[in-house]
């Protein structure tokens, strides 16, 4: 059998590789799986609830009509409503609870427990009228569009089949008591939703296992890489603290360079720098080019004095950016507002030492 070509992703991705797409927020989830799965979870305890619903409503209209209160004083009202109001409160809370738990729990087998900071940062290019247009029409959003007629047409067929099975027992209510009429209508909805959500379950259960397969399609990697990322974890301890050191001072390096061309250094002001950069037309978010703490701090303080590059002490603000912010990482959406106010007053102060 002939090799596959350098370049080609033939592997499977390394337990290295998934952990830093896991942390990128790159896993598979469907949500169709986690709705499915609820409705499935409240149709088999509805029945029940709905009882205690339907006595618990007949009780509060009782108790409504026989301690109604003779004045309109705030605690009156207050006590009277909590009263009228408890049981079908009550009642009701089963329902959330089921929903909440199976919800929560569908979300974590699927994915586990994901914190990422970068899928979280928003991202002001999806609201791009144009890149909108073309995702409107991308082969995803067809596929996802055939998906959604195919099964909108499938849930059709389950529910006529099922009111066609029913069909004489419908017909005859016009002969029947009110409850006889609530009962048999209640049964043939409970049989069309059952339906409809447990064969959204497999639909949406299919779905979650191929959208496995793309993510691991997406993750694979070519025997080069594969090869690298066994090298570098079989160095030899010293070297790899020689590379380690080798890539701070690299590292440092480039983080000086990018220090002169910053928008604006925030300090503390003597114990963090943290710069940052921002350019409307390229970026959605101001970014963090350089950051650093005592010595380094100062070096970029220095390194910004010489580039005419303006240093604002906010002392907050300068520690929640050097916490929360890596190199290269964009500014988190709760310091939005600060760093704007940051960016602001430089470019207010610029305009008006050029107008002087």
């Amino acid at each position: 059998m002939p090799d596959s070509p350098a370049g080609e992703k033939t592997e499977e991705a390394t337990a290295k590789r998934r952990s830093e797409a896991r942390r990128k927020g790159t896993v598979a989830k469907s949500h169709d799986l986690t709705s499915a799965a609820v409705i499935v979870a409240l149709l088999m305890v509805l029945p029940s609830v709905l009882g205690n619903l339907g006595n618990a409503l007949m009780q509060s209209v009782r108790s409504g009509i026989s301690s109604a209160p003779l004045d309109v004083r705030w605690s009156s009202v207050t006590t009277y409503g909590w009263k009228v109001l408890q049981g079908p409160l009550l009642a009701v809370v089963p329902i959330m609870a089921v929903a909440l738990i199976v919800g929560l729990g569908m979300n974590f087998a699927q994915v586990g427990f994901v914190a990422s900071a970068q899928a979280m940062t928003p991202n002001f290019q999806k609201l791009n009228p144009l890149n909108g247009v073309k995702r409107l029409f991308s082969p995803v959003a067809g596929v996802e569009g055939l998906k959604a007629l195919l099964k909108t047409l499938l849930f059709a067929y389950l529910a006529w089949t099922t009111i066609r099975g029913n069909w004489d027992d419908l017909v005859s209510l016009g002969w029947g008591r009110p409850a006889t009429m609530f009962s048999v209508v209640g049964s043939v909805m409970h049989q069309v939703f059952l339906k409809v959500a447990i064969s959204w379950l497999i639909l949406a259960a299919l779905d979650y296992y191929f959208q496995r397969k793309q993510v691991d399609k997406q993750l694979r990697m070519t025997k080069q890489e594969v090869k690298q990322e066994m090298r570098e974890m079989e160095l030899a301890p010293e070297l790899r603290g020689f590379i380690a050191r080798r890539r701070r001072a690299i590292s440092k390096s480039r983080m000086m360079e990018a220090v002169k061309t910053a928008d604006v250094i925030v300090t503390n002001p003597t114990h963090f720098s943290v710069a940052i950069k921002y350019d409307p037309k390229k970026m959605h978010a101001p970014q963090v080019v350089a950051k650093g703490r005592d010595l380094i701090a100062l070096k970029i303080r220095e390194v910004a004095a010489e580039s005419r590059v303006p240093i604002v002490p906010n002392p907050p603000l300068a520690r929640q950016l050097y916490k929360k912010c890596e190199i290269g990482d964009y500014v988190p959406r709760d310091l939005f507002q600060a760093v704007a106010e940051v960016l602001a007053y430089v470019y207010r102060t610029i305009r008006r030492q050029r107008v002087a």
